[in-house]
């Protein structure tokens, strides 16, 4: 008797929620009627929505249809369509595709459902979930997605417009360094009196000026500086590597007014010989002060040794440059360094000289992505570097090769075909303005052998100066991600559609214009990519001439031509870091 009640009421409930699962506003996004508050109705369980669902994806009979409904329920190719929409309805699987950001997936399930909704209509077979007639303009943004994933989505907008106004903020600033250094009227060929690049002068200036003024601190007694630099050197500092070194040297004798310099170099170095009429070498007796170049000083019996230097020079003072005076931890570093200041009575002072690398790239999330060894030996610091990117199979060997104007067969072009053809970055020079910097052919992402999660770490995208994201379709998630990756890292970038003529032939074969096709690509990459009109490119490899090819080349170069004025400004302007301690080395 018990059970028989329990299953009587378990048939009511069921039916009572099922009379009423419209009135769950999860179970749709459309507008219901309004009922009091006083009034509760519960929501049919999931798995009687979704059957509710699947009868109008063609999987129920035909009694009740119109022939409209049954013509367009004929033509739909169920089989095809991704997301096992045949069996889970296509609402569900346009809920997964977007929920994946599968544009190209969500593209083919929403015309499929646009043309359900269209032959409902024709038909007057609108079912009550869809709202009828009263809320057909309401329908696309209503069955897209779910509230939730609407919502989720929209976070997701949000984040991605703040990361591109925090990159424009940072090309803005990094645009007005720009015009600063040129309204200073520096430029990076100019060349001091000795052929010197400008910021090489400048470290000259300023370490010898550091020195000037330790020397002339009054003191009762010989003194010893230490002096240890830390300079990040720049790819056209095209000299001997002692230039800097000596260059100090050089310089302090004339900012300190001393009459003999002595300089003491490490066995077996040779002094440029532009720079010997400056210095006097391994020459001490009565010099102004003693230079010593990169000495090993961890043994007391060698700084005994630079004591006797002192005592022959004329005031006794000694700078020490980059020396190593043992560990300051150990029993005989603490031995030596005790020593000096027993030797020197005038006291010691260390000073540290840092000129830190110019930094090319935004400290994001504690600078996780290494600089890749392939990149950092090309020089990338003095050049614009050009990155194209994107899925394997968009084409984008091809369009290296039209890049530079070459065929698939002639010299030094890329390997193209229908498989992944590019197995690891290569380089590729080309000629902007009259500058040679490099075009750079990377793997595709998301495939087996460059997964997307260690992707953007190895191929050091956040380092390159531009990147061109190409894609044959709809931008997948490995496209959008690495977009989003590209915006926190404030690297400019370019969404480039490929094959665009086979496009227009497709879409011409249905009836659309060129016009009208290349009008409904644009807004939609400009939806997805978030990216104004003019950083959006649809071309053809074999037709360079047409569409918007000529005009991503000139993008392309002005984009790297301003990369590269910004390395220079960064590399003019780094800051010097002094830092002075006494009684210590």
């Amino acid at each position: 008797m018990k059970a028989a009640l329990f299953l009587a009421a378990a048939i009511a409930a069921a039916v009572l929620l099922t009379a009423n699962v419209y009135s769950n506003p999860l179970s749709s996004g459309v507008r219901r009627p309004a009922y009091a508050s006083t009034q509760f109705r519960a929501a049919a369980p999931r798995c009687l929505r979704t059957q509710n669902l699947r009868a109008f994806s063609s999987l129920g009979g035909t009694e009740g249809k119109s022939e409209a409904y049954l013509e367009w329920e004929r033509s739909v190719d169920w089989d095809s369509l991704p997301y096992n929409a045949k069996e889970i309805g296509l609402n569900q699987a346009v809920e997964m595709a977007a929920r994946r950001r599968d544009t190209a997936a969500a593209r083919i399930l929403e015309k499929v459902r646009r043309g359900q909704h269209e032959a409902e209509m024709a038909g007057r077979d609108v079912p009550w979930y869809r709202g009828g007639s009263k809320d057909r303009e309401r329908y696309d943004g209503v069955m897209v997605m779910s509230p939730l994933e609407e919502q989720r989505m929209q976070i997701e907008r949000t984040k991605r417009q703040q990361d591109q106004a925090a990159a424009e903020e940072v090309w803005r600033k990094e645009d007005e360094l720009v015009q600063y250094v040129r309204s200073q009227g520096l430029r990076i060929d100019d060349r001091d009196s000795f052929g010197l690049p400008m910021d090489v002068s400048k470290i000259l200036n300023d370490a010898a000026g550091a020195l000037s003024k330790a020397l002339s601190e009054p003191t009762q007694g010989p003194k010893l500086i230490s002096l240890k630099t830390a300079i990040d050197p720049m790819p056209w500092w095209e000299f001997d590597p002692n230039t800097i070194p000596v260059g100090i040297a050089r310089v302090l004798k004339s900012a300190a007014g001393l009459g003999k310099v002595a300089v003491v170099p490490p066995g077996g170095v040779s002094i440029p010989d532009e720079l010997l009429r400056y210095v006097d070498v391994n020459d001490v007796d009565g010099a102004d002060v003693v230079y010593v170049m990169n000495p090993d000083l961890s043994n007391p019996n060698i700084i005994h040794e630079l004591h006797s230097f002192a005592q022959r020079s004329r005031t006794g003072d000694v700078i020490v440059l980059n020396g190593y005076f043992g560990e300051p931890s150990e029993r005989d570093g603490k031995a030596v360094r005790q020593l000096c200041k027993e030797l020197f009575s005038g006291g010691v002072q260390a000073l540290q000289f840092i000129m830190e690398p110019v930094r090319l790239t935004r400290n994001v999330g504690g600078d996780p992505y290494p600089l890749p060894e392939w990149l950092k030996a090309s020089g990338y610091k003095a050049t614009g570097n050009l990155a194209i990117t994107g899925n394997s199979g968009t084409g984008k060997s091809s369009l290296n090769n039209a890049m530079r104007g070459l065929r698939p067969r002639d010299d030094g072009a890329a390997a193209v075909g229908v498989k992944e053809t590019t197995l690891e970055p290569t380089p590729y020079d080309i000629t902007v303005d009259g500058h040679e910097m490099k075009m750079y052919d990377l793997p595709g992402a998301g495939t087996p052998k460059f997964p997307l999660d260690t992707y953007v770490r190895n191929m050091g995208i956040k380092y390159f100066d531009l990147v061109i994201v190409a894609s044959a379709g709809r931008f997948t998630e490995n496209d959008l991600e690495l977009m989003d990756e590209l915006r926190r890292n404030g690297v400019p970038f370019f969404a480039l559609r490929t094959k665009i003529d086979l496009e227009l032939r497709n879409a011409e074969s249905d009836g659309t214009s060129p016009d009208e096709t290349i009008q409904k690509i644009r807004k939609d990459l400009e939806h997805y990519t978030m990216l104004p009109s003019d950083k959006i490119y649809m071309v053809s490899s074999r037709r360079p001439e047409e569409f918007d090819f000529q005009r991503l080349k000139q993008d392309t170069n002005d984009a790297l031509t301003r990369a590269l004025d910004v390395k220079l400004a960064k590399a003019l302007t780094r800051k010097l870091e002094i830092k002075g301690v006494w009684n210590a080395v």
